[in-house]
C-alpha cells in the first residue's frame, strides 16, 4: 500500500526481471479489495507484512516474500533496500542474464469462439497463414474434439490408422514422438484425427499438454490454438491467461455481442492483446457489434464476409483476409 516505495522500486525490479514474468504493483485499497474477490495466478508475492494475512488467505501464491522495517531473511525483505534488496531476496531464477544465448520465444495466440458457426478454424488458420507468410515460424493445434480444418486447409484428413498411430503418440508423449505429430508445411500444424478424439480415449486437454511441451521447446515464433467451442474449463481458461494474444471470433448478432461481454467480464484480469473478429459478416444486417465492442477498448482486427460458399485457404490468400488480425497479434 506504500506507494512511495512502489514507484521507487518498481522500473528497476521490472528491467531486471526475465522476460516470462509480468510484474503488477498495488497501492491503492480500493483497487486491492477488488483485486481480492476473484482469484488470480501469481507465481510470486511481495507485500508489506501488515497485510500479507488476509492476501495469502484469499489468494494462493506460490512463493510469499514479507516487506517489513528490520533485518532481511530468507523469506523477508528489508524495505529500506529498496529495488536491489527485493532483487537480492529473488535470486538469479528471476533475473534475465545475457551471458547465455537466449533461445526465440514463442508466442501463444488463443483462439476462441462464443457462439457456434461464428467461423473460429477460418480465423484461426488464417491469422496463422499470414504470420507464416511474414517470415515467423508458425504452428496450428485445433484442440476440438472432431477436427475438421482439413477442409480449409486441404489437407489430407488421416484415416483410422494413422488415428491409432497419432493417438498412440499422444498418450505415451516424449520429444521424439512429438516431432511426428506435426506435419511441415507452408503453414505448420498438428495433424488433424479422422474420427473423433474421444474414439481413441483422448479429449482436448490432452492438445493442450502438446502446446504447453512444444511451448517449452521454443522452437517456433507463434502457436496459434484453436480452442474447443462450449464449455470453458479450468485448463483451458490457464492456457487463456497465460498466453501473449487472445481472438474472439464472434458475429454482429445482438445476441453473440452480449455473449463476448459475458467472456471479457471472466477473463478480466487478462493482460494480453485482445482483438475481436467478426465472422460471417453480412452487410444488410445490424451490425451490434462495433459500437459496443469500441466503448469497451476492445478492437475489431477484421469483419470476414460470408460468402456464399465455405472459405478456402485460397480464399483468405486472394482477398486478404485475417491479414490485419495477423497484424494486430504481431
Amino acid at each position: 500500500m506504500d506507494k512511495e516505495y512502489n514507484c521507487s522500486v518498481e522500473y528497476d525490479v521490472a528491467s531486471t526481471l526475465a522476460q516470462e514474468y509480468v510484474l503488477e504493483t498495488i497501492d491503492d485499497k480500493v483497487y486491492l479489495e477488488k483485486y481480492l474477490k476473484f482469484s488470480h495466478r501469481i507465481d510470486t508475492l511481495i507485500i508489506d507484512e501488515e497485510l500479507a494475512g488476509e492476501f495469502c488467505k484469499l489468494q494462493n501464491p506460490s512463493h510469499v516474500y514479507l516487506l517489513y522495517e528490520g533485518d532481511g531473511d530468507n523469506s523477508r525483505i528489508n524495505k529500506y533496500e529498496g529495488a536491489q534488496g527485493i532483487i537480492q531476496a529473488l535470486g538469479a531464477n528471476y533475473l534475465a542474464t545475457s551471458s547465455a544465448p537466449e533461445k526465440q520465444i514463442t508466442h501463444l495466440v488463443n483462439v476462441i469462439s462464443v457462439c457456434g458457426g461464428a467461423g473460429k478454424t477460418t480465423a484461426a488458420l488464417g491469422t496463422a497463414y499470414w504470420l507464416s507468410r511474414k517470415g515467423y515460424k508458425v504452428l496450428y493445434v485445433d484442440a476440438e474434439d472432431f477436427q475438421t480444418f482439413s477442409q480449409i486447409l486441404g489437407c489430407d484428413a488421416g484415416d483410422d490408422e494413422t488415428d491409432r498411430i497419432m493417438s498412440s503418440a499422444i498418450k505415451n508423449l516424449t520429444k521424439d514422438n512429438l516431432k511426428d505429430l506435426i506435419q511441415e508445411d507452408f503453414m505448420n500444424y498438428i495433424k488433424p484425427f479422422y474420427g473423433p478424439l474421444a474414439s481413441y480415449g483422448l479429449c482436448t486437454n490432452d492438445y493442450l499438454k502438446i502446446v504447453n511441451q512444444i511451448e517449452e521447446q521454443r522452437e517456433f515464433d507463434y502457436i496459434v490454438l484453436e480452442h474447443k467451442a462450449g464449455t470453458i474449463d479450468d485448463e483451458m481458461m490457464r492456457m487463456i491467461l497465460k498466453g501473449d494474444s487472445l481472438i474472439i471470433v464472434g458475429r454482429q448478432t445482438e445476441n453473440a455481442t452480449a455473449r463476448i461481454f459475458r467472456f471479457l467480464d471472466i477473463i478480466r484480469e487478462y493482460t494480453g492483446q485482445s482483438v475481436v473478429v467478426c465472422g460471417r459478416y453480412q452487410k444488410h444486417r445490424p451490425d451490434n457489434l462495433k459500437d459496443n465492442i469500441k466503448d469497451n477498448d476492445i478492437p475489431v482486427s477484421e469483419y470476414v464476409p460470408e460468402l456464399d460458399n465455405d472459405l478456402t485457404m485460397k480464399d483468405i490468400f486472394s482477398k486478404c483476409l485475417l491479414r490485419d488480425t495477423a497484424e494486430a497479434v504481431i
